[in-house]
């Protein structure tokens, strides 16, 4: 399971520097003091929230625990700091600062208080926050006593985490219901799950939406939108069901569909050159793909590279089989449910799904050696 540790950053002079050649820039400033540090390194991950993209990695020095940072942009930032010798072994979730603001932190690195803006005032009314805080927070410590061979363990672990994060999400959707205005609701929006998450980001007020905070919740929101979509055609890719049709080009430039390889088996690929795992799986799927290639069409569907990177991975790896190129678009991965990469979908001569492996393994090729 996924920690929830919250945690304050800091800059140093030379990032403060960068970002104030900004335009139109605002100030923003985060103090603080850490109760269980002294003078100490800490690691600092900056990232601009609406392009989720970092901004700079650095080192602060916090003296006596302490300190202190000014800079200016007109951005929404996510913010993170940690401890140099120790940040691998923590899993913050940012800080956001909005242009203007000034973030106070105290209490723990590990557990901080934040304090000073809308947002983070606005959660330590809302006693709700406090209560499932706490609760994850035993429930973490909970599953960190609980060894990974422990199945009955972790499967009772898995059960009450569903069950919390289904209560969190009642109370934090009845907070944005009663609160459509504030900032805070907009904040709590984020870390809902898609379902509630998508009710609650339309709830939200005009004022929310349009503040700096906007751009982020929109793109959040899209997220829960194509989430929701994909979970609810997930009825549609179960063994036995007609595998959705589909219309791409090749690398001649010819556009192709399902329907083409009818009377034929079809495994279907969904990857890209970015993703570790899809090429980690590559020779296996082309020894696989000689070993069977006149009983099954094996048809890759490249997704999120660009077409040149696209081609020139096809070339420089080999990959004899048919290659559609799919680009950014999302209308393929909400039909087919694709929720990780690689995901493969074993089609039969009628065009019904046999199975869908999600991640890299095994036993899709035991399915390719038990028909063939």
């Amino acid at each position: 399971m996924k920690s929830i540790i919250r945690t304050a950053a800091g800059m140093t002079a030379a990032i403060a520097g960068l970002l104030a050649a900004a335009s139109c820039n605002t100030d923003r400033h985060i103090t603080g003091t850490f109760s269980d540090i002294a003078d100490d390194s800490l690691a600092v991950h900056i990232f601009k929230a609406d392009s989720n993209r970092p901004v700079a990695v650095d080192t602060i020095v916090a003296e006596n625990g302490k300190f202190s940072v000014d800079f200016k942009d007109t951005a929404l930032f996510m913010v993170y700091i940690l401890p140099l010798q120790d940040y691998q072994s923590m899993m913050p979730e940012p800080i956001y600062v909005l242009p203007g603001e000034k973030v106070k932190v105290s209490g723990s690195i590990s557990d901080p208080v934040l304090s000073g803006t809308r947002i983070y005032d606005g959660l330590a009314r809302f006693e709700g926050f406090k209560t499932m805080k706490d609760e994850f927070k035993a429930l973490y410590e909970k599953a960190a006593q609980t060894a990974e061979s422990d199945i009955l363990g972790q499967q009772a672990l898995n059960g009450e985490y569903d069950r919390l994060t289904a209560r969190r999400d009642s109370i934090y959707a009845e907070y944005v219901k009663n609160n459509p205005d504030d900032l805070t609701s907009g904040y709590l929006t984020l870390f809902m799950n898609p379902e509630k998450g998508l009710e609650s980001y339309n709830l939200l007020s005009s004022t929310v939406k349009e503040s700096a905070l906007g751009r982020h919740l929109d793109d959040v929101a899209s997220y829960f939108e194509s989430a929701v979509e994909k979970e609810k055609n997930k009825v549609n890719i179960q063994p036995g069901k007609p595998a959705p049709e589909f219309s791409l080009k090749d690398l001649d430039g010819k556009e192709r569909n399902l329907a083409s390889f009818k009377g034929r088996y079809v495994l279907l690929d969904f990857w890209g050159k970015w993703c570790y795992w899809c090429m980690k799986g590559m020779p296996d799927m082309k020894k696989y793909y000689d070993k069977y290639r006149s009983k099954i069409e094996f048809v890759g569907i490249n997704c999120r590279d660009s077409e040149e990177t696209w081609r020139e991975t096809v070339e420089s790896e080999g990959l004899d089989w048919t290659n559609l190129y799919n680009g950014t678009s999302d209308e393929i991965l909400k039909s087919y449910a694709v929720e990780g990469f690689p995901t493969k979908v074993l089609i039969d001569k009628e065009g019904k799904i046999i199975q869908v492996f999600v991640g890299e393994s095994q036993e899709l090729y035991d399915k390719l050696d038990e028909l063939f």
